[in-house]
C-alpha cells in the first residue's frame, strides 16, 4: 500500500566530459522502440463504447510494429484491484448503487473485467487511526474466537466479483490482527516490527483460519496469501495500518506461512514480500536474494510480489534482469498508483498508468498487475473511481477516470494464460540521452583542528544558478533570483559536530510558512566521498544525475526545510541501504541567518575528515508535490511554467540541479552536461492467448498528434483482421475499424492502423 502522502503547499574545452551515462529514456526492451529507434457520472452509467468510430484516414506509417509469435515470455496471471478502504464502505450501499461499481470493474461487457481481486483481511477498527477508512475490521475475538458477520461489505464485493467471473482471489494483510501485535495498535513504535517472533504462528493460524473459513463457508478460495506488506517502510504514524519487518523477519515470517499452509490442506500458497518498489527487490534490502535464495521458499512460493511505486524504467530493467536467476518463480506487481497529490480524470494519468503497465510487462517481465485502490475518496491520483462519499447519508455516487478504461485496455483483452511475445517497434528515429556524470572537488582540509577552526572552505562563483547555463527560474515571483545560487561552503570544527555553512546567493526564504526552519525554496545535498571501497554512484532521487568515474560517495547529508516532513519522504524514497549512509538534517540541526544555513553534523556520522576525501554540493529546487520517483525536487522541464523550472528537458535525462561546486579547469556546463534523448511517444506489447486462440496487441500514443503504424506479423493465412478499441479523453473502450492485415511474399501480414492523439488501442483478432 502507498505510504501515507503529504499533501503540497502549494561545452567549451577540447577536454571530453565525464558523462557516460545509462539514458533514463533509452529503448530497454523488445517490446518498446528497439534500436531503431472527464466529467462525472452517477454508479450505474457506464460510459463504455461500442458504437463504431470513424475510419482511419492512414498515411505513411511513423512507426513500424513487427511481431513474432515463435519468440515467448512469460505467462500473464492476470490484473486486478485491491479492495482496501472503500470495499467495506461501499458494500454497504443499496444494492443499484454498489452492483454499479461492481459491473465497472469486474464485467467483461459493461467495465473493465478484472480477472484478480485482492481483499484485504484487517488488522482491526484501531481508533487512533486518524482516517477511519484505513482502519479495516478483524474477525478475531481473541482466545481463537471469530465473529464471521464482520466486514460485510467488503464481503459483498468478493462474492459480487465471484457472480461476474473473477476467480483468482488473493488475501493480504497491511497489520496482524491487533491482538498479536506488540503495542495494541495497527501501526507500530518508531524502529521496531509490531508482530513479536514469539507471535508469528499465532498469526499464521489466524490467517489459515480465516482462509479456511472463507473457502468452506462464503466459497471464496484464495489462490494467494501475502502476510506481509512493503516491510522496508516504518509504519510508525497513525495515518493507516501497517507493520514495519526486518529483513530477517520477512524471510523467516515467509518462510513459517509457506511451511503452515503447505501443512494445512488449504491450496493457497503465499505471495510475497510485497516490497513498495522495484530498487529493493536487487538493492538495499534486497529481498529478491534474501528469500530466493533460501532453497525451500525458492520451491514452495507461489508468487514472488513487489510494487512499483517510484520505479523508473531502469530499476524495472534491472529488477527483470536480477530475476532471471530464478526463472521458475512467479513474479508479480501486486500494487502500484500514481503518488500525485490532486484528482485527475483524465488521459494524463491514464497515460501515466498506461506507460506503467507496458513497462511493468515488458521491461520487468511481471506475470501480475494489481492495482492500488480501486475506488478513492480522496484528492489523489489514486482510484479507477473517485467518490465524495464518506458516511452513511451521502450520495452514493463515483466519478469514472480515464485511468479505469485505460487498464480496461490491458484487462478486458489479456486474460488469464495469455503469453507476451516479442513486439519490435521501429520508429523513424531514435536517439539515446545521457545522464550528467557529476564530478566531485577535493578541498584542502584541515586535520588535528579544534572547536571553532576551520577544516576547509570552497568559493563558488555567483550567477551561475542556471544548471549547465540555460535553465531558468519559475516565473511565480516567490522564487527570488539567486535562491539557488551556491556561492560557498565552509566546513568548521564544533567539537562532537562539524557545522557546514553553506550560503547562497539570496536570503533563504518560505513563502508558503510552512517550514520549521525558515526556508521551503531549495534542498541543499552534501555528498562526500572518503575512498573507502564501494559507495553509490547515483544521487539521491530526484537529482537527475549519476557520479562522475572514479568517484563514489559514501557519506551523504540531506538539508531541507520542510524538516516536518523530509524524514516520512526519505522513508519512502531512499533505500535503506543509501539511508544508512545518509544524514537528514533536522530542525535542531539548521541555522538559518539571511542568505546561510548552517548545517550541523555529528562527528560520529561523518568519521575523521582526512586530506584526499571528495565532495560535491548540489542546490535543487524544493518540490511538496514532488514526481513519483523524487525526493522532493521541483522539477526542470523543457518549457519554463509558474510553478517548474525551464531550459531542460520533458524526459528523465535532464539534471535537476541548479548549482554545484566545479572543480577547478572545468565549467559548470561541462559539470552537468547532457544529452536529450528523443522522446519515444508510442509504445506497444503483444501477447497470445491460446485458449481463446486470439492475438492481442496494446499500443500506446502519448503524442498530441495522431501516429500511423504499420502493423507486421508472420503469417501462413492470406489475411489476418484485428478489431480496435480505443481509450481517449471522450472514448472508453470504442470499437473502431477493422484492421486488415494482408501476407506478402516475405510470408509477412501487414497493413496500416492510426492511433488517436493520447489513447491507448487494444487489436484483437483470431490467431490459428
Amino acid at each position: 500500500m502507498p505510504v501515507p502522502f503529504t499533501p503540497a503547499q502549494n561545452v567549451p574545452g577540447e577536454r571530453p566530459h565525464p558523462a557516460r551515462g545509462i539514458s533514463r529514456r533509452a529503448v530497454l526492451s523488445s517490446a518498446m522502440a528497439a534500436g531503431a529507434v472527464a466529467g462525472g457520472t452517477a454508479v450505474g452509467a457506464s460510459s463504455a463504447s461500442a458504437a463504431p468510430a470513424e475510419k482511419p484516414d492512414v498515411g505513411a506509417p511513423h512507426h513500424r510494429l513487427r511481431l513474432d509469435p515463435a519468440t515467448l515470455h512469460q505467462r500473464l496471471d492476470g490484473f486486478g484491484a485491491s479492495g482496501a478502504w472503500w470495499s467495506q464502505k461501499l458494500g454497504e450501499w443499496t444494492p443499484s448503487a454498489r452492483n454499479a461499481v461492481a459491473q465497472l470493474l469486474f464485467s467483461r461487457t459493461q467495465g473493465i473485467g478484472l480477472s484478480q481481486y485482492r481483499y484485504n483481511i484487517g488488522g482491526g477498527i484501531d481508533h487512533t487511526i486518524t482516517d477511519p477508512w484505513r482502519t479495516a475490521e478483524s474477525f478475531a475475538l481473541g482466545d481463537g474466537d471469530y465473529d464471521w458477520d464482520r466486514d460485510s461489505g467488503a464481503r459483498w464485493f468478493l462474492q459480487a466479483a465471484k457472480r461476474r467471473g473473477v476467480e483468482d482471489f488473493i488475501a493480504f494483510v497491511n497489520s496482524p490482527p491487533r491482538h498479536l501485535t506488540v503495542n495494541g495498535r495497527t501501526y507500530g513504535d518508531t524502529g521496531t516490527s509490531n508482530l513479536a517472533p514469539e507471535n508469528h504462528d499465532a498469526f499464521i493460524d489466524y490467517l489459515i483460519d480465516v482462509v479456511r473459513h472463507f473457502r468452506d463457508e462464503e466459497r471464496i478460495d484464495f489462490r494467494m496469501i501475502s502476510p506481509i506488506n512493503e516491510p522496508q517502510w516504518s509504519w510508525d504514524g497513525p495515518g493507516q495500518e501497517g507493520c514495519h519487518y526486518e529483513p530477517e523477519q520477512v524471510r523467516e515470517l515467509t518462510a513459517a506461512t509457506i511451511a503452515a499452509f503447505a501443512d494445512s490442506g488449504l491450496d493457497t500458497v503465499v505471495s510475497a514480500p510485497e516490497a513498495g518498489e522495484y530498487t529493493s527487490l536487487y538493492s538495499g534490502e534486497s529481498y529478491a536474494s534474501l528469500l530466493l535464495d533460501d532453497p525451500m521458499i525458492r520451491e514452495d512460493i507461489g508468487e514472488f510480489a513487489t510494487h512499483s511505486y517510484w520505479s523508473t524504467d531502469e530499476q524495472r530493467a534491472l529488477a527483470g534482469e536480477a530475476m532471471k536467476a530464478w526463472p521458475d518463480v512467479p513474479f508479480g506487481m501486486t500494487e502500484w498508483c500514481e503518488m500525485v497529490n490532486g484528482r485527475d480524470s483524465s488521459m494524463d494519468s491514464a497515460l501515466t498508468l498506461a506507460r506503467t503497465v507496458h513497462a511493468d510487462l515488458t521491461l520487468a517481465g511481471v506475470s501480475t498487475w494489481q492495482y492500488w485502490i480501486a475506488v478513492s475518496r480522496y484528492d489523489y491520483h489514486d482510484g479507477l473511481l473517485y467518490t465524495d462519499y464518506i458516511e452513511p447519508g451521502d450520495a452514493e455516487t463515483v466519478e469514472e477516470t480515464r485511468r479505469l478504461w485505460a487498464l480496461g485496455n490491458y484487462s478486458r483483452f489479456l486474460r488469464p494464460g495469455a503469453r507476451r511475445i516479442d513486439a519490435v517497434l521501429e520508429t523513424e528515429e531514435h536517439q539515446e540521452g545521457q545522464t550528467a556524470r557529476i564530478p566531485f572537488v577535493v578541498p584542502d582540509i584541515a586535520t588535528g583542528t579544534e572547536p571553532g577552526d576551520q577544516i576547509f572552505r570552497i568559493e563558488d562563483a555567483a550567477g551561475d544558478d542556471a544548471g549547465p547555463g540555460n535553465y531558468t527560474y519559475p516565473s511565480n515571483p516567490v522564487f527570488v533570483p539567486g535562491s539557488c545560487d551556491l556561492l560557498s561552503v565552509e566546513a568548521t570544527d564544533a567539537g562532537d559536530d562539524v557545522d557546514f555553512v553553506i550560503r547562497l546567493g539570496a536570503d533563504l526564504q518560505d513563502p508558503w510558512n510552512g517550514s520549521p526552519v525558515g526556508y521551503d525554496l531549495q534542498n541543499i545535498d552534501i555528498y562526500l566521498d572518503t575512498r573507502a571501497e564501494g559507495g553509490f554512484t547515483e544521487l539521491l532521487p530526484g537529482r537527475r544525475a549519476l557520479v562522475a568515474d572514479g568517484f563514489a560517495w559514501d557519506r551523504a547529508i540531506l538539508a531541507s526545510g520542510r524538516t516536518d516532513a523530509i524524514e516520512s519522504d526519505v522513508a519512502q524514497k531512499v533505500s535503506a541501504t543509501m539511508q544508512e549512509a545518509l544524514f537528514v538534517a533536522g530542525t535542531s540541526a539548521q541555522t538559518v541567518a539571511g542568505d546561510t544555513v548552517t548545517v550541523r553534523v555529528p562527528k560520529s556520522f561523518l568519521g575523521d575528515m582526512v586530506p584526499g576525501w571528495a565532495l560535491q554540493v548540489v542546490v535543487t529546487g524544493s518540490e511538496g508535490n514532488m514526481e513519483s520517483d523524487s525526493l522532493r525536487v521541483r522539477e526542470v522541464h523543457r518549457e519554463g511554467g509558474e510553478w517548474n523550472f525551464g531550459g531542460g528537458s520533458d524526459g528523465h535525462e535532464d539534471p535537476n540541479i541548479l548549482d554545484l561546486l566545479v572543480p577547478e579547469g572545468m565549467t559548470q556546463a561541462e559539470a552537468l552536461a547532457w544529452e536529450p534523448a528523443t522522446r519515444v511517444e508510442v509504445h506497444a506489447c503483444a501477447f497470445l492467448d491460446e485458449e481463446t486462440k486470439s492475438l492481442v496487441v496494446v499500443a500506446i500514443n502519448e503524442s498530441e498528434e495522431p501516429r500511423d503504424v504499420e502493423l507486421a506479423v508472420p503469417l501462413e493465412a492470406k489475411s489476418l483482421q484485428l478489431t480496435p478499441f480505443r481509450t481517449t479523453e471522450s472514448d472508453s473502450l470504442a470499437r473502431g475499424e477493422t484492421v486488415r492485415l494482408e501476407r506478402g511474399g516475405d510470408g509477412m501480414a501487414s497493413g496500416p492502423a492510426r492511433l488517436a492523439p493520447r489513447s491507448v488501442t487494444t487489436f484483437t483478432g483470431r490467431w490459428g
